[in-house]
């Protein structure tokens, strides 16, 4: 499940990871499962998308996010490099409130990146008194 705000709910999710998604083909040609939400998503199959490419209006990240928003088992917060989401993580790091094991400055520039995570089992993460 895809989550748009992680800068406000980041003591909710534990068990990080980064995943560096370097183009949506690599993304889609990685796995079956992808393909077949793909097609479901966009009526279409993944392998016509040259011919039909000129009218796509999905970004990769939307994409992206659309796929993995049918996986309830884990959770996602997709962006790229300097866009809103990025910029989210980068502050939580420069308040050294999280720490993502890498420097969340250094992505590469036109890639999708997920940080991947589980939802906290800890009560306390949801207590907001």
């Amino acid at each position: 499940m895809t989550i748009g705000n992680y800068e406000e709910d980041y003591a909710r999710y534990e068990n990080m990871a980064i995943w560096e998604i370097k183009s949506l083909e690599d993304f889609l040609d990685d796995d079956a499962v992808y393909q077949e939400i793909f097609k479901k998503e966009y009526g279409f199959a993944w392998s016509e998308f040259p011919e039909r490419k000129d009218s796509f209006t999905d970004t990769p990240v939307m994409v992206v996010s659309r796929i993995l928003d049918y996986f309830g088992d884990k959770y996602f917060f997709v962006f790229e490099r300097d866009n809103e989401h990025h910029n989210q993580l980068k502050r939580l790091q420069d308040k050294k409130i999280v720490n993502f094991g890498i420097d969340i400055y250094l992505m590469a520039p036109g890639k999708v990146f997920v940080l991947m995570m589980d939802k906290s089992k800890n009560p306390a993460a949801y207590d907001t008194i």
